[in-house]
């Protein structure tokens, strides 16, 4: 054995060579099976590892490799073998992990599979896959089950909602019909009250205006009887004293002219003129003649020159008329007369007594020609 430093200088290079080679070569691709219960795998060196110090510097999972497990990795045919998990339990995920180059030099030859392995090992890849493509069947049919299970179940509860909203909705409508129908009706009682009373003050209304036309109507009967019973009363007195002026005038008529004195014939009287409300004082005096018959009427008596006032009277005289022959504002001046003449004009008088009134409607008779 040649061990000359040349020939191992030698045989370390050729070795070194073909290592690389040979270890890739020896690269498999392993079927990683991950397991809900498994832990995580581990994390990757950071950039600075060949750095680090040794106390602080983590072990590499190509070291952990290092005399721990050999190059190949057979596929777990009891793994596969194994029957269809339940759905609840979670379904293994099988994924590639990265091809890990080992660190170690001097691995062990492989040997070339045999027509049955590869046989077997396809068999088992087939019955990977049909197990592969029955669970994700069995996932499928389960997803569809617990879709059309999570749909079911929300119309259910839809139809739910919906029949409890409608309930809700009819116990509105029931209760607003009830509402409705308690404020009709409590309209209707208000209407029906208040027509009643409408009613019961019309009929008392009714009955007062009745009660008030027979008082009135009563009281009118009895200031008709009163009013009758004074007119009555009045045409009596007016009778009397009609009869009573009469006999007066008619003596007074004797005495004033049996003796023919002018002294009789002048006096005071107090007078209203036409178109004036003032009473004046006058001193009368008459002048007798069938044509020239006048009344004369003066300021006093010590002023007889001029008359303030001068009414003609024969054929100018219509009537001599007291306060009840349309002359009732006359009623309450006692001894008073009104002279209406042939044209309209009116004049108003009155006398001092009853004496002097009788005297003034003789003369004024005399001189106008008329008959009282």
């Amino acid at each position: 054995m040649n061990t000359s430093p040349a020939h191992v200088c030698k045989g370390s290079f050729l070795t070194q060579l073909f290592a690389p080679c040979r270890r890739n070569q020896n690269t498999h691709v392993e079927p990683y099976i991950v397991h809900a219960d498994d832990a995580p795998p581990p994390p990757l060196p950071p950039k600075d590892y060949k750095w680090a110090s040794a106390s602080t510097r983590r072990t590499f999972l190509g070291e952990e490799y290092n005399g721990k497990k050999s190059l190949l990795f057979d596929v777990d045919l009891d793994v596969l073998a194994r029957p269809p998990q339940p759905a609840s339990q979670p379904t293994p995920i099988i994924q590639q992990t990265p091809p890990r180059v080992p660190v170690k030099v001097n691995s062990p030859p492989t040997m070339p599979l045999t027509p049955e392995e590869k046989e077997r090992r396809r068999w088992a890849a087939q019955r990977q896959s049909q197990l592969e493509k029955a669970a994700m069947l069995r996932e499928e049919h389960e997803r569809q089950e617990t879709k059309r299970r999570e749909k079911v179940e929300q119309e259910r509860l839809q139809l739910e909602e919906e029949e409890e909203r409608k309930a809700i909705l009819q116990e509105e409508l029931r209760a607003a019909a009830l509402r409705k129908a308690r404020l009709e009706r409590e309209r209707r009682e208000e209407e029906e009250q208040q027509l009643q009373e409408l009613r019961e003050r019309r009929r008392l209304e009714k009955e007062r205006r009745l009660q008030h036309t027979k008082e009135i109507e009563r009281w009118r009967a009895e200031q008709m009887q009163r009013a009758e019973s004074q007119y009555s009363e009045k045409e009596e007195e007016r009778r009397r004293s009609e009869e009573g002026r009469r006999m007066r005038i008619a003596r007074m008529n004797e005495e004033l002219f049996s003796t023919s004195r002018t002294d009789k014939m002048t006096g005071w009287v107090t007078v209203q003129p036409p178109n004036t409300l003032a009473w004046k004082r006058r001193y009368y005096t008459f002048e007798l003649g069938h044509a020239e018959s006048k009344m004369l009427l003066y300021g006093n008596p010590r002023e007889v020159v001029k008359p303030l006032d001068i009414l003609p009277l024969y054929g100018r005289i219509d009537s001599l008329a007291e306060w009840y022959e349309g002359f009732e504002e006359l009623e309450a001046i006692p001894h008073s007369f009104a002279l209406r003449f042939v044209d309209g004009v009116e004049w108003r008088m009155f006398a001092d007594s009853a004496e002097e009134k009788d005297r003034l409607l003789v003369l004024l008779s005399e001189a106008a020609g008329i008959i009282l």
